[in-house]
């Protein structure tokens, strides 16, 4: 039945992949057959990959249609998304490349070093890495987000200080987590956590995301009053939040699995 449908259609599935896979147009698709489902979805990732839901009873020659129907949609958001990855190609950890901190751009320099426990340090607009074996990658990578983390806690910590001096809103506790989708959170118990990973950003983004979590403690909504309190000490928050929306990838190399590149994962 396979070997007809792919005559009719061009439909081939890829010999490395596992059944529920299959290629359209030289992407990835993958197949989650859901029993309460009635109608195929279609969800498309950063990384290039198609993700089909459908229907139990669904035939593979119904979904190849249903994608070819949706092709130039499709086409168009894939497109975007392959500019993305270009934007962020994929840290290969060598000299030269450029890293992210706190909205100024560094340059990797790796340096040999008799110490059995690889060193990150910045040296003016230098991110140094010293290190046993300069050619250990993955070595590389976890001692550049060891560092990342150690000074985001510390530089985030401070801010939340700062601000809560400055705004009388104190949290009942500080937290930092890696999310993939939230720069911030507030408890209604007054608990505030932080996405580790906003290190990249500029000061001022930080800062708007400090307040923005900090007057969720006086208003747990976004009304007109809680924007309004936010706007009394962040007067440039809608550019700020653009910022975020714009280079919402910039901390992807932080990531224990990059969004981008299927292959990059963090060595922890």
């Amino acid at each position: 039945m396979f070997r007809q449908l792919r005559k009719a259609t061009g439909l081939r599935r890829p010999q490395s992949h596992p059944p529920d896979t299959l290629e359209f147009r030289q992407s990835r698709v993958e197949i989650r057959r859901r029993s309460y489902k009635r109608s195929i979805g279609i969800t498309l990732q950063v990384n290039g990959v198609i993700k089909v839901s459908a229907p139990q009873s669904v035939s593979l020659a119904k979904i190849y249609e249903f994608l070819e129907t949706h092709s130039e949609w499709i086409r168009v958001h894939l497109s975007q998304y392959e500019e993305i990855r270009r934007r962020y190609p994929r840290k290969e950890y060598i000299d030269g490349e450029s890293f992210m901190l706190q909205g100024e751009a560094y340059t990797l320099r790796i340096q040999a070093c008799v110490a059995s426990t690889p060193r990150v340090s910045l040296c003016e607009r230098t991110l140094l890495c010293e290190i046993a074996d300069p050619t250990y990658r993955k070595a590389i990578a976890k001692a550049i987000a060891g560092y990342y983390q150690r000074e985001a806690r510390r530089a985030l910590a401070a801010r939340v200080a700062y601000w809560s001096e400055r705004m009388g809103l104190y949290p009942t506790g500080l937290s930092f987590r890696s999310q993939k989708t939230r720069w911030g959170s507030c408890s209604t118990r007054g608990r505030v956590s932080l996405n580790w990973r906003l290190i990249v950003a500029p000061v001022s983004v930080i800062d708007y995301v400090i307040i923005h979590e900090l007057a969720h403690l006086k208003y747990h909504d976004h009304s007109q009053a809680f924007w309004s309190l936010v706007t009394s000490h962040c007067p440039d928050h809608r550019q700020l939040r653009e910022w975020l929306k714009v280079h919402q990838f910039e901390a992807d190399f932080l990531a224990r699995v990059s969004e981008l590149h299927p292959q990059a994962h963090r060595a922890d």
